[in-house]
């Protein structure tokens, strides 16, 4: 243990520094100051003693400062490291936030956790906060008005505590705007006594979940493109925004809602694997294959409804996609949906196991602008359950072959406008070639011209 000769008008200082936040008359020996400056939280005894600087040196452990240090980080959140000569005026720096107010705080583990309390406090076990700021009962006018903007990168997720509920605000615009690597929202029905939502969850492309353990608004809910850009989030019962997307009529837990109750949330998942060579994996696995270059591991919701671009998990993984495997574990899913999966995976040339999925609902843009697509399996690919095909294939100009079983055929009432628009190489097994005039769903059958023209060739 390392001891050095200190100045004991310095000891002084940090002393006095230390009695001006805590108010005390009394005096400290060297290794009781870290656990005072621990202790400090605001308030004061009094008027605290100054202590006149002591003349000459003495010997001190070094732990003494070390420690010193550390508890002045604890109190600001700092990554510095001071020297013993700083440490006054940092101690003189710290200020405590006080008083029953609204909140955001940042905690070191990535929560931006929201609540209602006398001073600061977190109920998030073993947080550290590493800021807070205080949120007016009017909230927001604009992003640049959010205190924690410098600060967006930091934060992975999202915890409103109910004691939020109190606090009165009426306005959550622009409260989560902009948080691009926050994934889920939490405790999310203590907001909602608020009315307006501008922009409160724009920007944010990593969000999947905002969960709400129930939803009674007590007035008409508006926010203007409340959800641009969430073009993962995906609601309890599917639902996904599309692109410019405004709040209203979508924050609660129907059909066209964001919101998922976390005590009955139905929701399935795939993992998406996405090696160095090219290879995209959906799997139920979580963990990726061992002795393979992985670039990406994400997930997307297979029951997800999603509408629009952007949606998928690998979209900025900066590798192309080359092949789509289904594994075979999916068989183990409830259904699937397939809108935008592929949309404008120009590079891949191969898709494999589609016939491992269970049943699939909707295939809108599934495929759309896949153009190194030439020939593509549907053998065994379940169809009972196809409601939507809107332009599934569309703009595959390069696309020839589409296999199928002799017996397929799709289910009264799917529909699929412009499924093979742009497929001008498409030719079916028994020679009708692409025609303009032939690009829905009629033509999404085995090819037996002249009484019924399709593009699909009976493997077999």
């Amino acid at each position: 243990m390392a001891v050095g000769t200190v100045s004991k008008a310095l000891l002084t200082e940090i002393a006095n520094a230390i009695r001006e936040q805590n108010g005390q008359q009394v005096h400290y020996m060297p290794l009781e100051m870290s656990s005072r400056v621990l202790e400090m939280d605001g308030t004061r005894e009094g008027a605290g003693l100054v202590a006149a600087p002591e003349a000459g040196t003495g010997i001190l452990s070094e732990v003494v400062f070390e420690l010193l240090a550390d508890a002045i980080r604890t109190q600001n959140g700092s990554t510095t490291t001071y020297t013993p000569a700083e440490m006054p005026a940092a101690i003189r720096a710290l200020t405590w936030d006080t008083g029953v107010k609204m909140r955001a705080l940042l905690l070191s583990d990535g929560t931006l956790e929201l609540n209602y309390r006398d001073g600061r406090s977190s109920d998030v076990e073993g947080a550290v906060i590493l800021e807070g700021w205080e949120i007016p009962a009017e909230g927001f006018s604009s992003s640049s008005d959010i205190p924690w903007r410098t600060r967006r990168s930091e934060v992975l997720r999202a915890l409103i505590d109910s004691d939020f509920a109190s606090g009165g605000l009426t306005n959550a615009s622009h409260l989560f705007q902009s948080l691009q690597q926050m994934t889920e929202v939490r405790g999310f029905e203590a907001l909602e006594g608020a009315l307006i939502f501008d922009q409160v969850f724009s920007s944010c492309p990593s969000l999947e979940s905002v969960y709400a353990a129930r939803w009674e608004p007590t007035g008409e809910q508006t926010g203007n493109l409340g959800l641009y850009g969430c073009n993962r989030l995906v609601g309890g019962m599917g639902y996904s925004p599309d692109y410019g997307e405004d709040v209203d009529g979508h924050l609660g837990f129907g059909e066209d809602g964001i919101l998922t109750d976390p005590a009955a949330d139905e929701r399935e998942w795939v993992a998406c694997h996405l090696y160095a060579d090219g290879e995209l994996v959906l799997t139920l696995d979580p963990e990726p294959e061992e002795g393979r270059e992985v670039t990406l591991s994400s997930r997307m919701c297979a029951t997800a409804r999603y509408r629009a671009i952007g949606s998928r998990a690998w979209d900025d993984a900066g590798v192309d996609v080359l092949k789509a495997t289904f594994s075979e574990d999916l068989s183990g899913l409830t259904y699937a949906n397939l809108s935008y999966w592929f949309y404008t995976d120009g590079e891949m040339t191969e898709v494999v196991g589609l016939s491992n999925l269970p049943e699939v609902r909707e295939m809108r843009y599934a495929f759309s602008n896949c153009d190194g697509l030439t020939e593509l399996d549907l053998s065994g690919f379940p169809t009972e359950g196809l409601t939507d095909l809107f332009y599934c294939f569309s703009g595959c100009s390069n696309l020839a072959t589409i296999w199928a079983d002799a017996d397929w055929s799709l289910p009264a009432g799917c529909e699929g406008s412009g499924m093979f628009y742009g497929c001008e190489a498409l030719v079916g097994g028994a020679g009708t070639t692409y025609d303009s005039g032939g690009r829905d769903e009629a033509y999404c059958r085995i090819d037996n011209p002249p009484v019924a023209p399709g593009y699909l060739t009976a493997r077999g």
